[in-house]
Order: structure tokens, then C-alpha cells, then sequence
């Protein structure tokens, strides 16, 4: 049951990761109340979908529930892998991207405030984004909490693993955006995050 628990809140939390890189790379700090309160609302929905697919479980036969939460989750696992195939390949067919100009650069860091004033650690989220980013991250975890909830995954540790990862990802992802060869985390966070929702789906379905 720990087992499975870790699988899903490390990949329910690879998205938290990826915004932590994302906005790393552009310089944007994610303070630990922005942080907390991001991880804080992902929880939630974790649990809202957790508590929602134990009240269709209890509807359906043991063993139904525990087969069809598992069979989404593969599928779901699938699904992740073959979107992230597509599109590289239909990037290796396309032109190469060019750099960002400074001037791109600049309009994505036009959206976070400043975090001090001249001379300061450079800018930080706005509220608006901290809440976007809170309910974005909460609805990509909804369908895998809900199937792997039929599946037979306990609340508690799901509920726990998934705030833990979240709040570990989010800032050590913004803490090592600055490192660009971490843009590479980004090409393959699809895969290992659809790898990891068919692995929890088969830990629950034999174990």
C-alpha cells in the first residue's frame, strides 16, 4: 500500500515539477507560501477524487471496482505515453525552434511581480497565477485519483505522499531551473509520469 501511495504522489507531483523548472528557468521565484498554498489546493482535489472513486467503488462488486480502476490507470498510463510519441514525433518533422529573444523572455516574466525592489531577488508569482497553477494541478490529478481510488488506494497515504512530492517537486524544481540543461526534464516528464500510473495500476491489480 506505501508502494503504491509513492508511485502516485510522485506521479501526480511530476507536473509540479515541470512549473517549478519552468518558471526557474525564467528567473520567477516561488516563495513557500505560494508553494504551500499551490500544494495545499492540489491536495484537496487529490482528496475530492480519492473520496469520489471510494463512493463509486462502494457501488460496484470488490472486484469490478479494483479491475476497472486499475484498467484506467494503465490506460491513462498509455494515453500519456502515446501523446508524449506524437508529439515528438511530429516535432522531429517540424522545424527546429529558435531561441527565445529577449524580448520573449521578457513577456513571459511580464505576468510575475516583483518579489523585492531594484536590486531584489528578481520577480515572484502573482496571486492570480499561484491560484491558476493550484487549480491546473489539481484537475490533472482528478481522473488518476479517482481510478486509482477504485483500485483500492487508501486516502491517507495517497493524501500524504501527494503533499509531500508537491511541495518537494514544486521547489526544487525552481530551485534548479536555473540550470538549463534541466530543460530536458521536460521531454521526458510525460513518459516516466505514464510509466509510473501503469505501474501503479498493476501493483494494485496483483498485489
Amino acid at each position: 500500500m506505501l508502494m503504491a501511495s509513492l508511485l502516485f504522489g510522485i506521479s501526480a507531483s511530476l507536473d509540479a515539477l515541470l512549473v517549478g523548472i519552468s518558471f526557474g528557468l525564467r528567473g520567477v521565484r516561488i516563495r513557500l507560501w505560494q508553494n504551500l498554498t499551490i500544494s495545499l489546493v492540489t491536495l484537496l482535489g487529490t482528496c475530492l477524487s480519492v473520496g469520489l472513486g471510494h463512493r463509486l467503488a462502494a457501488l460496484l462488486p470488490e472486484a469490478v471496482g479494483a479491475y476497472a480502476g486499475s484498467l484506467i490507470l494503465i490506460l491513462l498510463g498509455l494515453y500519456y505515453i502515446a501523446k508524449w510519441a506524437v508529439a515528438l514525433f511530429r516535432s522531429s518533422r517540424a522545424a527546429p525552434p529558435r531561441i527565445l529573444a529577449d524580448g520573449g523572455e521578457r513577456e513571459d516574466m511580464d505576468g510575475a511581480g516583483a518579489c523585492g525592489g531594484r536590486g531584489g531577488p528578481g520577480p515572484c508569482l502573482r496571486l492570480a497565477q499561484v491560484f491558476g497553477l493550484s487549480l491546473t494541478l489539481s484537475l490533472n490529478n482528478l481522473s488518476a485519483g479517482l481510478s486509482a481510488s477504485m483500485a483500492g488506494l487508501a486516502l491517507a497515504p495517497a493524501a500524504a505522499a501527494t503533499l509531500v512530492c508537491s511541495v518537494l517537486f514544486l521547489a526544487s524544481g525552481n530551485r534548479l531551473g536555473g540550470c538549463h540543461g534541466l530543460q530536458l526534464a521536460g521531454c521526458v516528464a510525460e513518459p516516466v509520469s505514464g510509466a509510473l500510473l501503469i505501474g501503479l495500476g498493476l501493483v494494485q491489480l496483483f498485489w
